[in-house]
Protein backbone atom coordinates (compact mmCIF):
# COMPACT_ATOMS: atom_id res chain seq x y z
CA UNK A 1 0.00 0.00 0.00
CA UNK A 2 1.41 3.51 -0.75
CA UNK A 3 2.18 5.46 2.28
CA UNK A 4 0.33 9.00 2.44
CA UNK A 5 2.79 11.81 2.66
CA UNK A 6 1.11 15.02 4.54
CA UNK A 7 2.65 18.59 4.67
CA UNK A 8 2.97 20.70 7.84
CA UNK A 9 2.57 24.00 7.03
CA UNK A 10 3.10 27.40 8.93
CA UNK A 11 4.39 30.93 7.67
CA UNK A 12 2.93 33.61 9.44
CA UNK A 13 2.94 34.06 13.67
CA UNK A 14 5.83 34.82 16.47
CA UNK A 15 4.69 32.47 18.78
CA UNK A 16 5.22 28.60 19.84
CA UNK A 17 1.39 27.66 19.51
CA UNK A 18 1.87 27.20 15.97
CA UNK A 19 4.30 24.38 15.87
CA UNK A 20 2.43 22.90 19.03
CA UNK A 21 -0.80 22.46 16.87
CA UNK A 22 1.45 21.33 13.81
CA UNK A 23 3.15 18.43 16.31
CA UNK A 24 -0.50 17.66 17.58
CA UNK A 25 -1.87 17.33 13.77
CA UNK A 26 1.26 14.93 13.37
CA UNK A 27 0.56 12.84 16.07
CA UNK A 28 -3.49 13.16 14.80
CA UNK A 29 -2.49 11.89 11.68
CA UNK A 30 -0.64 8.22 12.78
CA UNK A 31 1.98 6.50 12.15
CA UNK A 32 0.92 5.34 8.34
CA UNK A 33 0.91 8.97 7.30
CA UNK A 34 4.47 10.67 6.76
CA UNK A 35 4.50 13.55 7.91
CA UNK A 36 7.29 16.80 7.04
CA UNK A 37 7.24 20.44 7.91
CA UNK A 38 7.79 23.61 6.46
CA UNK A 39 7.96 26.59 8.65
CA UNK A 40 8.79 30.23 8.13
CA UNK A 41 10.41 30.64 11.99
CA UNK A 42 12.22 28.27 12.97
CA UNK A 43 12.77 29.28 16.46
CA UNK A 44 10.33 26.01 17.64
CA UNK A 45 11.80 23.64 15.04
CA UNK A 46 12.87 20.95 18.01
CA UNK A 47 8.88 20.79 19.04
CA UNK A 48 8.60 18.55 15.42
CA UNK A 49 11.84 16.73 16.24
CA UNK A 50 9.49 13.47 16.25
CA UNK A 51 9.20 14.13 12.35
CA UNK A 52 12.78 12.44 12.31
CA UNK A 53 13.73 14.97 9.68
CA UNK A 54 14.79 18.32 9.07
CA UNK A 55 12.45 21.32 9.25
CA UNK A 56 12.13 23.22 6.02
CA UNK A 57 12.64 26.76 6.12
CA UNK A 58 9.55 28.63 4.33
CA UNK A 59 9.18 31.75 2.97
CA UNK A 60 7.96 33.74 5.80
CA UNK A 61 5.02 36.53 5.88
CA UNK A 62 5.27 39.29 8.44
CA UNK A 63 4.75 42.51 9.26
CA UNK A 64 7.47 44.86 8.62
CA UNK A 65 9.17 46.11 11.66
CA UNK A 66 7.61 49.81 11.23
CA UNK A 67 4.34 47.97 11.16
CA UNK A 68 4.66 45.62 13.89
CA UNK A 69 5.54 48.14 17.00
CA UNK A 70 2.93 50.64 15.53
CA UNK A 71 0.07 48.22 14.28
CA UNK A 72 -2.49 48.29 16.80
CA UNK A 73 -2.85 51.76 15.86
CA UNK A 74 -2.27 51.03 12.02
CA UNK A 75 -5.14 48.78 11.60
CA UNK A 76 -5.39 45.08 11.72
CA UNK A 77 -8.83 44.85 12.63
CA UNK A 78 -9.93 42.03 10.60
CA UNK A 79 -8.53 38.78 9.41
CA UNK A 80 -8.43 40.17 5.98
CA UNK A 81 -6.37 43.51 7.66
CA UNK A 82 -3.82 41.00 9.04
CA UNK A 83 -3.63 38.92 5.94
CA UNK A 84 -2.85 42.14 3.88
CA UNK A 85 -0.25 43.31 6.62
CA UNK A 86 1.93 40.45 6.80
CA UNK A 87 2.08 40.25 2.76
CA UNK A 88 -0.95 38.86 0.91
CA UNK A 89 -0.45 43.02 -0.39
CA UNK A 90 2.77 42.26 -1.89
CA UNK A 91 3.13 41.00 -5.25
CA UNK A 92 7.08 39.69 -4.76
CA UNK A 93 6.08 37.55 -1.16
CA UNK A 94 2.82 36.62 -2.76
CA UNK A 95 5.35 35.23 -5.98
CA UNK A 96 7.66 33.97 -3.84
CA UNK A 97 5.67 32.31 -1.27
CA UNK A 98 3.29 30.46 -3.95
CA UNK A 99 5.90 29.05 -5.87
CA UNK A 100 7.53 27.59 -2.93
CA UNK A 101 4.78 25.69 -1.54
CA UNK A 102 3.54 25.01 -4.92
CA UNK A 103 6.94 23.02 -5.95
CA UNK A 104 6.94 21.21 -2.20
CA UNK A 105 3.77 19.65 -2.76
CA UNK A 106 4.55 18.41 -5.83
CA UNK A 107 8.01 17.50 -5.50
CA UNK A 108 7.10 15.94 -2.65
CA UNK A 109 4.28 14.07 -3.67
CA UNK A 110 1.96 15.47 -1.00
CA UNK A 111 -1.57 14.10 -0.22
CA UNK A 112 -2.57 16.03 2.44
CA UNK A 113 -1.63 19.43 3.92
CA UNK A 114 -2.44 20.72 7.31
CA UNK A 115 -2.02 24.97 7.36
CA UNK A 116 -1.18 26.69 10.89
CA UNK A 117 -1.49 30.54 9.79
CA UNK A 118 0.17 29.65 6.27
CA UNK A 119 -2.27 31.39 3.47
CA UNK A 120 -0.19 30.81 0.70
CA UNK A 121 0.00 27.12 1.67
CA UNK A 122 -3.15 26.67 1.02
CA UNK A 123 -3.56 28.69 -1.93
CA UNK A 124 -1.20 26.94 -3.88
CA UNK A 125 -2.97 23.86 -2.83
CA UNK A 126 -6.61 25.07 -3.49
CA UNK A 127 -4.82 25.41 -7.08
CA UNK A 128 -3.23 22.20 -7.80
CA UNK A 129 -6.48 20.84 -6.14
CA UNK A 130 -8.30 22.41 -8.91
CA UNK A 131 -5.65 21.24 -11.00
CA UNK A 132 -6.74 18.06 -10.20
CA UNK A 133 -3.91 16.87 -7.96
CA UNK A 134 -5.27 14.83 -5.26
CA UNK A 135 -5.02 16.80 -2.35
CA UNK A 136 -7.06 16.98 0.85
CA UNK A 137 -6.62 20.51 2.34
CA UNK A 138 -7.42 21.12 6.33
CA UNK A 139 -6.53 24.93 8.05
CA UNK A 140 -6.07 24.55 11.68
CA UNK A 141 -5.71 27.57 14.01
CA UNK A 142 -6.91 29.09 16.72
CA UNK A 143 -10.85 30.76 16.57
CA UNK A 144 -9.00 34.27 15.40
CA UNK A 145 -6.68 32.69 13.01
CA UNK A 146 -8.49 30.03 11.37
CA UNK A 147 -11.61 31.45 9.73
CA UNK A 148 -14.57 29.95 8.38
CA UNK A 149 -15.02 30.39 4.48
CA UNK A 150 -18.30 31.57 2.99
CA UNK A 151 -17.84 35.19 4.78
CA UNK A 152 -18.48 37.95 2.07
CA UNK A 153 -15.83 40.23 4.19
CA UNK A 154 -14.06 39.50 7.11
CA UNK A 155 -15.70 41.06 10.82
CA UNK A 156 -14.15 43.64 12.93
CA UNK A 157 -12.98 42.01 15.85
CA UNK A 158 -13.08 44.69 18.24
CA UNK A 159 -15.43 47.97 17.96
CA UNK A 160 -13.03 50.20 19.60
CA UNK A 161 -10.03 49.05 17.28
CA UNK A 162 -12.26 49.13 14.18
CA UNK A 163 -9.67 51.13 11.46
CA UNK A 164 -9.21 48.98 8.44
CA UNK A 165 -5.87 50.43 6.55
CA UNK A 166 -5.99 47.97 3.67
CA UNK A 167 -9.07 47.55 1.47
CA UNK A 168 -9.85 43.73 1.09
CA UNK A 169 -11.15 43.97 -2.38
CA UNK A 170 -7.74 45.86 -3.12
CA UNK A 171 -5.55 42.54 -1.15
CA UNK A 172 -7.89 39.88 -3.16
CA UNK A 173 -6.96 41.77 -6.59
CA UNK A 174 -3.24 41.55 -5.66
CA UNK A 175 -3.50 38.25 -4.94
CA UNK A 176 -5.66 37.13 -7.95
CA UNK A 177 -2.93 39.03 -10.43
CA UNK A 178 -0.30 37.09 -8.78
CA UNK A 179 -2.19 34.00 -8.88
CA UNK A 180 -3.52 33.88 -12.24
CA UNK A 181 0.17 34.71 -13.65
CA UNK A 182 1.07 31.19 -12.46
CA UNK A 183 -2.08 29.37 -14.10
CA UNK A 184 -4.41 29.75 -11.59
CA UNK A 185 -8.42 31.16 -11.22
CA UNK A 186 -9.27 33.83 -9.51
CA UNK A 187 -10.71 33.53 -5.99
CA UNK A 188 -14.14 34.95 -5.87
CA UNK A 189 -13.69 36.96 -2.13
CA UNK A 190 -10.58 36.60 -0.19
CA UNK A 191 -12.48 34.40 2.58
CA UNK A 192 -12.13 31.78 -0.32
CA UNK A 193 -8.70 31.07 0.75
CA UNK A 194 -10.61 28.86 3.59
CA UNK A 195 -12.99 26.70 1.14
CA UNK A 196 -10.97 23.75 2.42
CA UNK A 197 -11.40 20.24 3.11
CA UNK A 198 -12.08 20.98 7.15
CA UNK A 199 -10.99 24.10 8.76
CA UNK A 200 -10.88 23.29 12.87
CA UNK A 201 -10.32 25.99 15.28
CA UNK A 202 -8.25 24.32 18.20
CA UNK A 203 -10.05 26.40 20.93
CA UNK A 204 -12.88 26.88 23.07
CA UNK A 205 -16.19 27.98 22.21
CA UNK A 206 -15.91 31.77 24.18
CA UNK A 207 -12.39 32.38 22.29
CA UNK A 208 -14.20 31.65 18.93
CA UNK A 209 -15.14 34.95 17.21
CA UNK A 210 -17.27 33.06 14.58
CA UNK A 211 -19.30 30.75 16.75
CA UNK A 212 -22.23 33.31 15.66
CA UNK A 213 -22.16 32.10 12.67
CA UNK A 214 -23.04 28.20 10.58
CA UNK A 215 -20.09 26.70 11.49
CA UNK A 216 -21.17 22.74 12.18
CA UNK A 217 -18.10 20.98 14.15
CA UNK A 218 -15.70 23.79 13.95
CA UNK A 219 -14.05 23.65 16.72
CA UNK A 220 -11.86 20.88 17.49
CA UNK A 221 -9.72 19.72 20.84
CA UNK A 222 -7.25 21.76 22.32
CA UNK A 223 -3.74 19.60 22.18
CA UNK A 224 -4.01 20.02 26.19
CA UNK A 225 -4.61 17.46 28.14
CA UNK A 226 -7.21 18.45 31.41
CA UNK A 227 -5.42 16.60 34.39
CA UNK A 228 -5.40 18.11 38.24
CA UNK A 229 -6.10 21.47 38.63
CA UNK A 230 -3.61 24.06 40.01
CA UNK A 231 -2.20 23.72 42.98
CA UNK A 232 0.55 25.51 43.62
CA UNK A 233 2.14 28.64 45.29
CA UNK A 234 4.32 30.77 42.56
CA UNK A 235 4.16 32.77 39.98
CA UNK A 236 4.87 31.37 36.41
CA UNK A 237 5.95 33.90 33.55
CA UNK A 238 5.87 32.84 30.14
CA UNK A 239 6.69 35.79 26.93
CA UNK A 240 8.06 34.37 24.24
CA UNK A 241 8.69 37.56 21.66
CA UNK A 242 9.61 40.99 22.22
CA UNK A 243 7.59 41.22 25.47
CA UNK A 244 10.44 41.99 27.51
CA UNK A 245 11.39 45.12 25.71
CA UNK A 246 9.06 47.18 28.26
CA UNK A 247 10.73 48.17 31.06
CA UNK A 248 7.77 48.96 33.21
CA UNK A 249 7.24 44.83 32.91
CA UNK A 250 10.82 44.25 33.59
CA UNK A 251 10.67 46.19 36.71
CA UNK A 252 6.77 44.58 37.89
CA UNK A 253 8.78 41.53 37.58
CA UNK A 254 11.90 42.15 39.44
CA UNK A 255 9.37 43.94 42.28
CA UNK A 256 6.92 40.95 43.16
CA UNK A 257 7.47 39.44 46.56
CA UNK A 258 6.44 36.07 45.44
CA UNK A 259 8.16 32.96 44.06
CA UNK A 260 8.31 33.31 40.43
CA UNK A 261 9.43 31.07 37.74
CA UNK A 262 9.47 31.43 34.13
CA UNK A 263 10.36 30.84 30.38
CA UNK A 264 11.38 34.09 28.43
CA UNK A 265 13.30 32.63 25.32
CA UNK A 266 13.80 35.79 23.41
CA UNK A 267 14.61 37.82 26.41
CA UNK A 268 18.06 39.77 26.41
CA UNK A 269 20.79 39.45 28.30
CA UNK A 270 20.98 41.82 30.37
CA UNK A 271 16.92 41.95 31.34
CA UNK A 272 17.81 37.55 32.10
CA UNK A 273 20.45 38.85 34.35
CA UNK A 274 17.85 40.95 35.99
CA UNK A 275 15.41 38.98 36.49
CA UNK A 276 17.84 36.20 38.19
CA UNK A 277 19.06 39.12 40.82
CA UNK A 278 15.42 40.06 41.63
CA UNK A 279 15.25 35.73 42.87
CA UNK A 280 13.35 34.51 39.78
CA UNK A 281 14.33 31.09 38.31
CA UNK A 282 14.41 31.32 34.71
CA UNK A 283 13.88 28.13 32.37
CA UNK A 284 16.26 26.89 30.00
CA UNK A 285 13.25 25.12 28.34
CA UNK A 286 9.42 25.39 28.15
CA UNK A 287 7.58 23.85 30.96
CA UNK A 288 5.31 21.66 30.53
CA UNK A 289 1.37 22.39 31.53
CA UNK A 290 1.10 20.00 34.06
CA UNK A 291 4.40 21.30 35.78
CA UNK A 292 3.00 24.97 35.92
CA UNK A 293 -0.13 23.86 37.30
CA UNK A 294 1.12 22.00 40.03
CA UNK A 295 3.66 24.65 41.23
CA UNK A 296 1.84 27.89 40.08
CA UNK A 297 -1.41 30.10 41.57
CA UNK A 298 -1.04 32.65 38.88
CA UNK A 299 0.67 32.64 35.50
CA UNK A 300 1.24 36.30 33.62
CA UNK A 301 1.83 36.32 29.76
CA UNK A 302 0.89 38.25 26.21
CA UNK A 303 -2.43 36.54 26.46
CA UNK A 304 -1.22 34.01 23.70
CA UNK A 305 -4.21 31.58 22.77
CA UNK A 306 -2.64 28.93 23.30
CA UNK A 307 -1.28 29.41 26.90
CA UNK A 308 -4.49 31.40 27.78
CA UNK A 309 -6.04 28.20 27.10
CA UNK A 310 -3.92 25.92 29.10
CA UNK A 311 -4.35 28.07 32.31
CA UNK A 312 -8.31 27.83 32.02
CA UNK A 313 -8.32 24.27 31.73
CA UNK A 314 -5.54 24.50 34.66
CA UNK A 315 -8.07 26.63 36.71
CA UNK A 316 -4.77 29.38 37.48
CA UNK A 317 -5.50 32.95 37.52
CA UNK A 318 -3.95 34.97 34.80
CA UNK A 319 -2.61 38.61 33.93
CA UNK A 320 -2.56 39.11 30.12
CA UNK A 321 -0.25 41.98 28.60
CA UNK A 322 -1.19 41.90 25.33
CA UNK A 323 1.18 43.15 22.94
CA UNK A 324 -1.01 43.09 19.47
CA UNK A 325 -5.11 42.99 18.90
CA UNK A 326 -5.45 39.31 18.79
CA UNK A 327 -3.98 39.01 22.04
CA UNK A 328 -6.18 41.70 23.05
CA UNK A 329 -9.45 39.87 21.94
CA UNK A 330 -7.90 36.93 23.45
CA UNK A 331 -7.22 38.51 26.79
CA UNK A 332 -11.05 40.37 26.94
CA UNK A 333 -12.89 37.49 25.99
CA UNK A 334 -10.85 35.75 29.40
CA UNK A 335 -11.80 38.75 31.60
CA UNK A 336 -15.49 38.34 30.84
CA UNK A 337 -15.11 35.00 32.20
CA UNK A 338 -13.81 36.48 34.98
CA UNK A 339 -10.41 34.39 34.98
CA UNK A 340 -7.90 37.45 33.63
CA UNK A 341 -6.77 40.74 34.64
CA UNK A 342 -5.62 42.78 31.93
CA UNK A 343 -2.50 44.85 31.74
CA UNK A 344 -1.25 47.51 29.63
CA UNK A 345 2.52 47.76 28.42
CA UNK A 346 4.38 50.37 29.91
CA UNK A 347 1.63 50.91 32.72
CA UNK A 348 3.99 51.58 35.90
CA UNK A 349 1.10 50.03 38.01
CA UNK A 350 1.97 46.34 36.65
CA UNK A 351 3.63 45.26 39.35
CA UNK A 352 0.64 46.02 41.95
CA UNK A 353 -2.31 44.56 39.31
CA UNK A 354 0.10 41.10 39.20
CA UNK A 355 0.35 41.34 43.03
CA UNK A 356 -3.56 41.80 43.36
CA UNK A 357 -4.72 39.22 40.90
CA UNK A 358 -1.88 36.82 43.26
CA UNK A 359 -3.75 37.47 46.56
CA UNK A 360 -7.76 37.75 45.22
CA UNK A 361 -9.41 34.69 46.54
CA UNK A 362 -12.60 35.56 43.94
CA UNK A 363 -10.80 35.48 41.09
CA UNK A 364 -9.25 31.89 41.90
CA UNK A 365 -12.51 30.67 42.72
CA UNK A 366 -14.06 31.93 39.37
CA UNK A 367 -10.94 30.23 37.25
CA UNK A 368 -11.55 26.73 39.30
CA UNK A 369 -15.28 26.91 38.58
CA UNK A 370 -14.72 27.62 34.94
CA UNK A 371 -12.09 24.89 34.91
CA UNK A 372 -14.48 22.58 36.14
CA UNK A 373 -17.07 23.15 33.40
CA UNK A 374 -14.51 22.91 30.71
CA UNK A 375 -12.84 20.21 31.55
CA UNK A 376 -16.42 18.32 31.55
CA UNK A 377 -16.22 18.88 27.37
CA UNK A 378 -12.61 18.25 27.07
CA UNK A 379 -11.75 14.72 25.89
CA UNK A 380 -9.20 12.68 28.10
CA UNK A 381 -6.91 12.41 24.72
CA UNK A 382 -7.36 15.65 22.95
CA UNK A 383 -4.93 14.12 20.03
CA UNK A 384 -7.28 11.17 19.81
CA UNK A 385 -10.00 12.98 19.66
CA UNK A 386 -7.52 15.34 17.06
CA UNK A 387 -7.56 12.44 15.06
CA UNK A 388 -11.08 11.43 14.73
CA UNK A 389 -11.90 14.35 13.26
CA UNK A 390 -9.01 14.19 10.87
CA UNK A 391 -9.82 10.08 9.78
CA UNK A 392 -12.07 11.09 6.72
CA UNK A 393 -9.19 13.61 5.15
CA UNK A 394 -7.11 10.19 5.41
CA UNK A 395 -9.54 7.85 4.50
CA UNK A 396 -10.37 10.44 1.43
CA UNK A 397 -6.65 10.88 0.79
CA UNK A 398 -6.36 6.85 0.74
CA UNK A 399 -9.36 6.63 -1.86
CA UNK A 400 -7.49 9.07 -4.31
CA UNK A 401 -4.45 7.13 -4.37
CA UNK A 402 -6.02 3.79 -4.69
Amino acid sequence: MTRLRALLANEAGGGRGHVTTLAAAARALGSDVDCIAAIGRLTYASDLAALHQPVRQAPRLARGRTQARTFALRGSATWGDILAEIGLDNPDKLCRGLAFWRRLIVAEDISILVADFAPLALRAALGLRDEGWAIRIISLGTGYTSPPSGLDHFPVFLPDHDRITRSEAATLDTLNLVAGDMGLDPLPRLSALYDVDQALATTFAFLDPYTARPSADRVAPLSHAARDLADGTGIFVYFSTAELTDPALVDALCALPQPRRGYLPSATPDVDDRLRASGMELLDRPASPDEIAARSRLIVHAAPHGTLCMAALAGLAQVGIPQHLEQLYNARRAEAQGILRIGTRGDAGLRDLIASAYADPGLHARCRDLARNLRQGHPSDPVAGLAARLQPEISAARQALA
